[in-house]
């Protein structure tokens, strides 16, 4: 008689290899996060190069770009950058993320994998000073992006808008012809608490890489708001998950 394994689905971690899961299933909670946060005008072209068919974009068009430092997690301290796509999904304000770094290969497997952040491996560095907030971000020791906050001004937390962000989750296939083994959109809307919050003047400068687009592929048009602030928040679980 043939001596079948006992790995059943039921037994199977969240994530891989079984015997030692890389990271640890969600929510994760992200207690003292500091939170750079950069909205600007773009063009409409490029913007809906990369919005999926059931989002439409905002009127101006425009996109977003968060730098975050996490001293506290489940994995340890990371920090992590996205751009996004400011968008409707119906009559509700999302922002979509086109492209994100983190500083950690573990973060980096967990955000693509469980959240469906698009992360690549680089640097993220984001201090503050008395005369405001800079944050840099890096890959494969190519510059990608400056961004600051200066002339700093304490703001109500209440003033302070976090939307929820949509992200492209999928797994590709193996199958011949077929892209996609899993490709749905899920909505991540984490509890934030809002500690300390300042406003200033902004400024970004996004950079190509290696002859493409790189974070330029949503140029700046005018800078519409900076805010940095001091947060408790989290990893959660998908407010909902749904067919791309």
């Amino acid at each position: 008689m043939p001596d079948y394994g006992r790995l059943t689905q039921q037994r199977l971690p969240h994530t891989q290899p079984a015997v030692d899961p890389l990271y640890p299933a969600p929510p994760w909670a992200l207690p003292g996060a500091r939170v750079l946060k950069l909205i600007y005008e773009t063009d409409a072209e490029p913007l809906l190069t990369w919005l999926p068919p059931k989002l439409s974009r905002s009127s101006p068009p425009y996109a977003v770009v968060v730098v975050a430092h996490y001293h506290k997690s489940p994995i340890g301290p990371f920090s992590l950058a996205t751009q996004g796509i400011g968008c409707r999904a119906g009559f509700f304000i999302r922002a979509l993320s086109v492209q994100a770094i983190t500083d950690s290969p573990v973060a980096m497997a967990a955000l693509r994998e469980t959240w469906g952040y698009p992360c690549k491996l680089g640097e993220v560095m984001l201090e503050q000073g008395d005369d405001g907030v800079s944050a840099s971000i890096r890959s494969s020791d190519r510059p990608l992006a400056s961004l600051s906050l200066q002339e700093p001004e304490p703001i109500d937390g209440e003033s302070v808008r976090f939307d929820p962000v949509l992200n492209i989750r999928s797994v590709p296939s193996l199958d011949e012809g077929k892209a996609h083994e899993l490709l749905h959109m899920v909505q991540i809307d984490p509890e934030i608490t809002i500690k300390e919050s300042v406003r200033g003047r902004g400024d970004a400068e996004l950079l190509a890489s290696d002859g493409k687009s790189g974070w330029n592929a949503l140029p700046v048009r005018g800078i519409v708001s900076a805010v940095y602030a001091l947060i408790d928040t989290e990893l959660p679980l998908a407010r909902f998950v749904v067919p791309y």
